[in-house]
């Protein structure tokens, strides 16, 4: 027998029998539940798979920022809060609803726990968690953001901020209160001077509304080289802070002049809705016709998405975004009631730019005109630095597209217009035409694939060959072994080629070194040693240490999450992501580990004020303390380690599953006349993907060797 109880057989019968789980005197479906923990099962976070948890326990856990959670959690009451913006019905001895995050008011799928302090939806959005994901989901906003909220309803005092993140904070609080009066004073321009008339006939022209004009607040920048420093200057901003915001420039003889002059102007915001820079736009042949505000302190042009302070709710809502290019195809849509559109702000696209959609998004349409020069700046084969901005996030590429969407779990699509049409001619000419154009946008794959091969001669061996040669690292990048198969099949018929030929190539070039050499980012893992490793490091602990374990892992070697996800791909699994971890601090650091990748990569606004600031850094670095000396000779790289953190993830899928099947059951006791044919589909759903992620991590342990010949694919 081994340590954890498991006697080497896998067998159907640990999952639960479901047949009368919609009935409400049904002990023994209960009984059924209570199947899961024996057998060797233990309960959701009891007890470790086996050792590391034995080895580590004179561990002691960090009293500032975990207490400080706990300390939260024990002074409100998550039905209070809950039921402050949702109507709830007690049931027994739980609470029921319908769900706010998606429509449905047939029947209430929505449960809170007071006895867990937690919630969850069985509808849409098969989601839940504590009152920090409530609070984050409801209000958009980051865990250090809800951690502070939640603190003050609390009562609880935050520890102060540094002097450095004092002045830090100071610095960006008065460019921000720069920003917003030269955003006022441009508004006012415009509405109210007959110099920016022109403006104001553009406007109409190009159908927009003083509605949408008020609610975007465009402005106009007079003419005259001085007439902004004038006006701040009055106002009693400095001319150094009117250069740190980006608005004036100047010369080496050191007088000054306004940057944006006789322009249309469009405040640019960031997702909480501080205006950090501006677009203007040329009323005339001016050149170029569109200027931007230079980098800043608050603005970087390469992470900023134009309108998604507008756009969030709508994208959270409905899981979709697009992104267009031009400033006046957002606007327009927004305007037509298309509220999930933002602009890019160019052409090409960063992985920064894409992370800010991360939270929350199933599907992201990319909008691109159809002339060529346009197209191909964002298909381009290889990454590269954006001139302006030399040192920051690189383009992505379509590799790097596909990449980054399988990473982030979300179905990336095409949407082409035709020749000579934007999205805001099309969007002002027939709405629902764009509606429709959204709605059938295509599967990236097989747009790249059409698009490359309208590039190439194909009935000519050499054009053909370098077809192949352009296609391969985008067929190889396909993390779903199904889908890289049925595109391997596609591309084969329109090359006219073997198909045995190409699935060869695409073969070879994943198991290479070539992947690995030409992608620098957290896809590394996808191509793995073919060497055979020696006896694998021992498997690791349960509970919350085991998801302290796999976090640090995933730190340390941010390659291995993408490895994972391939993985549960191949297993017909969802990827892992923070719903797989229980603790509240844990989800808030996966989550900071997939949306900015390493630690010393996050963005500061995440580590800022009071306790909230350094909150997820110093709970990272007691992870490390905790758990590090049991990683000794971690090495990412080594597929015997991405073997143990595949057995992990697998563990927590386990209990995660195990730990829905218990609330879905505590559902169906409290809503009488929920469907049973409802609740026998998702119990059915549930109890196969949990047989599944059983059957593989029994089978994984049992094997001498850590890897099988699939795991080498």
């Amino acid at each position: 027998m081994r340590s954890d109880g498991y006697d080497g057989k896998a067998n159907r019968h640990d999952i639960p029998d479901p047949s009368c789980g919609a009935q409400r005197r049904c002990a023994p479906t209960r009984r059924a539940i209570s199947s899961l923990w024996g057998r060797g099962m233990s309960r959701p976070h009891s007890t470790p798979i086996p050792s590391l948890v034995a080895r580590t326990s004179t561990a002691r856990v960090h009293e500032g920022p975990m207490s400080l959670i706990d300390e939260i959690k024990a002074r409100l009451d998550i039905v209070e809060i809950i039921g402050e913006s949702v109507p709830l019905r007690r049931s027994g001895k739980n609470y029921i609803g319908f769900c706010p995050f998606h429509h449905n008011v047939r029947t209430p799928a929505f449960v809170v726990f007071p006895d867990t302090q937690t919630w969850r939806c069985f509808g849409a959005c098969n989601t839940g968690g504590d009152i920090f994901q409530f609070v984050m989901r409801r209000d958009g906003l980051t865990f250090a953001e809800a951690l502070r909220a939640l603190a003050q309803r609390a009562g609880i005092p935050l520890e102060p901020k540094t002097p450095e993140a004092e002045a830090r904070e100071r610095e960006r609080a008065r460019l921000r209160e720069v920003l917003e009066a030269a955003a006022l004073f441009y508004q006012h321009q415009l509405r109210q001077t007959p110099e920016a008339e022109p403006a104001r006939a553009y406007l109409a022209a190009r159908g927009i509304t003083p509605e949408t004009t008020e609610r975007f607040g465009l402005g106009y920048s007079p003419s005259a080289w001085h007439a902004l420093i004038d006006y701040m200057l009055r106002r009693g901003f400095s001319m150094e802070e009117l250069q740190a915001a980006g608005l004036v420039v100047i010369r080496e003889d050191g007088t000054a002049f306004d940057r944006f002059r006789g322009r249309l102007m469009i405040p640019i915001r960031d997702p909480q809705g501080h205006v950090i820079g501006f677009g203007a736009r040329a009323l005339g042949g001016e050149e170029p016709k569109y200027l931007n505000s230079p980098q800043t302190l608050l603005f970087d042009k390469s992470a900023v998405l134009f309108a998604l302070d507008l756009a969030r709710a709508e994208i959270r809502r409905t899981g979709i975004a697009v992104i267009v290019e031009g400033y006046f195809d957002a606007i327009m849509a927004h305007q037509a009631g298309f509220a999930n559109v933002v602009a890019a702000l160019g052409t090409s696209l960063s992985e920064a730019q894409l992370r800010l959609l991360s939270r929350g998004l199933k599907r992201l349409v990319l909008a691109l005109d159809a002339d060529p020069a346009g197209m191909h700046a964002v298909l381009r084969g290889l990454a590269s630095a954006r001139e302006a901005f030399p040192e920051t996030t690189l383009e992505l590429g379509p590799r790097g597209l596909i990449h980054l969407s399988g990473q982030l779990g979300v179905d990336l699509r095409v949407l082409t217009l035709p020749e000579g049409v934007d999205p805001d001619e099309l969007i002002r000419r027939d709405p629902p035409a764009w509606a429709r154009a959204v709605e059938g946008a295509r599967p990236v794959i097989a747009f790249l694939l059409d698009y490359l091969a309208a590039q190439h001669r194909l009935e000519d061996p050499k054009g053909k060959a370098a077809f192949v040669r352009e296609i391969v690292p985008i067929l190889a990048a396909i993390p779903d072994p199904v889908e890289r198969d049925v595109y391997i099949q596609h591309a084969a018929r329109m090359a006219r080629l073997n198909e045995r030929v190409l699935l060869e190539q695409v073969t070879s070039y994943r198991m290479s070194g070539q992947e690995r050499r030409a992608r620098k980012g957290p896809a590394a893992l996808l191509s793995p040693s073919s060497e055979k490793p020696g006896k694998g490091p021992e498997a690791f602990g349960g509970g919350t240490e085991a998801e302290a374990t796999l976090l640090v892992m995933l730190g340390l070697g941010p390659d291995l999450l993408p490895y994972l996800n391939v993985r549960f791909a191949e297993l017909g699994l969802e990827p892992l992501s923070e719903e797989d971890f229980l603790d509240s601090t844990h989800r808030a650091l996966f989550r900071n580990l997939t949306e900015f990748g390493p630690v010393e990569d996050w963005p500061e606004e995440e580590m800022e004020p009071q306790r909230a600031g350094p909150l997820l850094r110093t709970l990272w670095m007691e992870l490390l303390q905790r758990r590090g000396p049991l990683l000794r000779g971690f090495d990412p790289e080594d597929e015997r380690w991405a073997e143990e953190a595949l057995r992990l993830a697998l563990w927590l899928r386990e209990q995660r599953l195990k730990e829905i099947l218990e609330d879905l059951q505590a559902l169906a006791e409290s809503v009488p006349d929920w469907p049973q044919d409802e609740f026998m589909a998702k119990w059915q759903a549930l109890a196969e993907e949990l047989n599944q992620a059983q059957r593989f991590r029994y089978r994984r342990w049992m094997m001498d060797d850590p890897l099988s010949t699939t795991a080498r694919r």
